[in-house]
């Protein structure tokens, strides 16, 4: 599993497509069978929306070792007012970091360029 994380239009899409030669068809915005989860972050919101617990994610992880998942940073800038904010960011970032532990590679990109915290950049 990679997890590939940063800020609000910083390239990771086109960093993931670039690197692992897949297509934006390969692509899914909910925890499907497709090879790329992008937007990790609102389907965290989706799930808290929902009164599910955000752990599915980890489930659904362990379940799909070949999963690449995107997430935006949520945690840094001006704490919110609204509780269920903070409780969304909060749930983002725990997620995170459990799948932080469990991935092969985890990657920053920040300004299009990739920062390899964890593993391998080899994609393929």
């Amino acid at each position: 599993m990679k997890l590939i994380i940063g800020g609000l239009g910083q390239g990771k899409l086109n960093y993931v497509l670039s690197a692992s030669g897949l297509t934006e068809a390969d692509t899914a915005r909910t925890l499907t069978d497709k090879p790329i989860i992008y937007g990790l972050h609102a389907i965290i919101r989706d799930l808290l929306d929902q009164g599910r617990d955000p752990s599915e994610v980890l489930t659904f992880a362990a379940s799909h070792p070949s999963v690449i998942f995107i997430c935006d940073e949520v945690g840094s800038g001006v704490v919110p007012v609204r509780p269920e904010e903070r409780a969304w960011r909060e749930a983002v970032g725990r997620v995170c970091c459990e799948l932080a532990k469990e991935a092969d590679t985890v990657v920053r990109v920040f300004c299009g360029l990739p920062m390899v915290l964890k593993g391998r950049t080899e994609w393929n």
